[in-house]
């Protein structure tokens, strides 16, 4: 094991080398070096993020020292982009930082394609008129960045992830296992067939695979009823009783194990609903020279799909076994049928990759044959998740939705409402509520802009009382494409260490 093996190694035990060499490539962008800024940026600058540049005008104040842990007391009176960035750049070698000492504004207004050199943006406590600026360029851009929105008011928090689109293969579900029992492909029904339950010993009839059990029953359940597999609760039971009938003993686990896949084994392989929307999304049926690797390679297994005659109508096989108790060696021999098949169908989807490249101009084999195979793999399990844009949500609201989330009681849902009214505070008075003198007169105002935006989704402003307005791992998620990040906006609250997520 190399040392950077050595040094990443937990974390490539979670996203993989991909997941790995996705965030060595990421190059981020956060505005402000806040508290909680710098607390998101030293979350990644840990695991090997690329490349990090921070911009802030501001220069480093006695509060920030107080408060933010990357900060330090020689800091005093420096910009605070470049305190930051040396600071957490010292947490790994392998991190390039980078650090820009103006206002956010300033320097697009300098230069309008400023955010294109970045793959996420990272905003941290900017006013709403910022973030909408923000978010619009990060949305429109030819190849749209991730934004993510993070602000903090005293106990509570919220993050709103901001893109059209995000395409996840890799949603690492529990269980990738395919064995197709009910649809077995020839060289498996041939190796279920190898198997002679009568003359084998007590210790290899101990051993059979259970999936040739499984096989062997199954096949001899459709036999005596017209090809059909069981369907109902009383079939299953049935077929149950017959495997357990083979049993030499009680001791015959692997006959157990059959068992107790029968109800999973009974349900029919077919390709996922979900997996079928992807299949008939307009971006899968219309692609083009500047369609993303996923809607092509989705497209290829589509046509895979469709093809009856080498697919059977169904997904790519994964590959993948569970753990069963068996013979090394009968093992062994059933892995590398499910291997060589899965092999065979990540050939057939190759094939069709390379056909729509050339169909849309672009050069066979620019998608890498690793990248077909973690797809097909994954296969049953894409995610494509579309979030709203910043702009629908302040005038498109979901106004019935919201009524409902706040109908719930203790509802999450009314920090939400509260943090939107501070965004409209800080454009009346040029600050947050709690930062001036007199509290109990921020409070009314508060509570006003609350019942002003209550008020225009046609809320009863009475839903939330005046002693209310009293009260990362989702960026690596966004770089790496794997797992399934929130949809869209997260709350904390830390006064009662409850948080949700709302897609507002």
């Amino acid at each position: 094991m190399d040392a950077k093996t050595q040094k990443y190694d937990r974390q490539l035990r979670l996203w993989g080398s991909g997941g790995q060499q996705a965030l060595e490539s990421a190059h981020i962008l956060l505005i402000n070096a806040s508290a909680v800024g710098c607390e998101i940026l030293k979350n990644l600058v840990l695991p090997g993020i690329g490349q990090f540049t921070i911009i802030d005008q501001g220069t480093v104040t006695q509060s920030d020292i107080g408060s933010n842990f990357f900060l330090d007391a020689d800091s005093l009176g420096k910009s605070r982009a470049e305190r930051a960035a040396e600071l957490l750049g010292e947490l790994n070698e392998d991190v390039s930082g980078h650090w820009v000492a103006k206002d956010i504004l300033s320097a697009l207004t300098e230069n309008p394609s400023f955010l294109a050199q970045f793959s996420m943006v990272v905003a941290s406590d900017i006013s709403r008129q910022v973030a909408e600026k923000v978010s619009s360029l990060c949305w429109t851009n030819q190849h749209a960045i991730p934004f993510v929105w993070v602000k903090t008011v005293g106990l509570l928090g919220t993050a709103r992830l901001i893109l059209p689109e995000h395409a996840i293969v890799e949603t690492h579900p529990d269980n990738v296992a395919d064995i197709r029992i009910d649809n077995p492909f020839p060289e498996l029904s041939n190796y279920a067939k190898s198997f002679d339950f009568n003359t084998q010993d007590t210790l290899e009839f101990g051993h059979i695979p259970y999936v040739a059990i499984l096989l062997k029953y199954m096949e001899e359940w459709k036999q005596e009823h017209d090809g059909k597999i069981p369907g109902t609760y009383a079939e299953k039971n049935q077929l149950k009783a017959n495997i357990r009938s083979g049993m030499r003993s009680g001791d015959d686990e692997n006959f157990d194990e059959a068992i107790n896949s029968v109800l999973r084994s009974c349900q029919p392989t077919a390709v996922p609903s979900a997996i079928k929307t992807i299949f008939s999304d307009p971006k899968c049926e219309t692609l083009n020279p500047e369609s993303s690797d996923f809607w092509i390679l989705a497209r290829a297994v589509r046509d895979f799909v469709n093809d009856h005659g080498k697919s059977g109508g169904l997904l790519p096989l994964s590959g993948t076994i569970p753990d069963m108790k068996a013979q090394t060696d009968s093992y062994v021999t059933l892995q590398s049928i499910y291997k060589t098949k899965a092999k065979q169908d990540v050939q057939e989807v190759s094939k069709l990759v390379d056909a729509v490249l050339e169909s849309l101009g672009r050069a066979p084999g620019s998608i890498a044959s690793e990248k077909i195979e973690t797809f097909c793999k994954y296969s049953a399990f894409l995610k494509v998740i579309r979030y709203r844009s910043l702009e629908d949500e302040y005038t498109q609201p979901k106004t019935k939705q919201i009524a409902s989330w706040l109908s719930e009681e203790d509802s999450l849902f009314a920090q939400y409402v509260l943090l939107r009214a501070s965004d409209s505070f800080f454009d009346d008075h040029g600050r947050y509520p709690g930062e001036g003198n007199d509290w109990e007169e921020d409070v009314d105002h508060l509570h006003a802009n609350v019942a002003t935006l209550l008020q225009s989704w046609g809320i009863d402003t009475d839903v939330i009382s005046k002693d209310q307005t009293h009260e990362i791992q989702e960026v690596i998620k966004l770089i790496t494409h794997q797992y399934i990040p929130m949809d869209n906006t997260f709350i904390f609250d830390g006064a009662r260490s409850v948080s949700a997520v709302f897609a507002v």
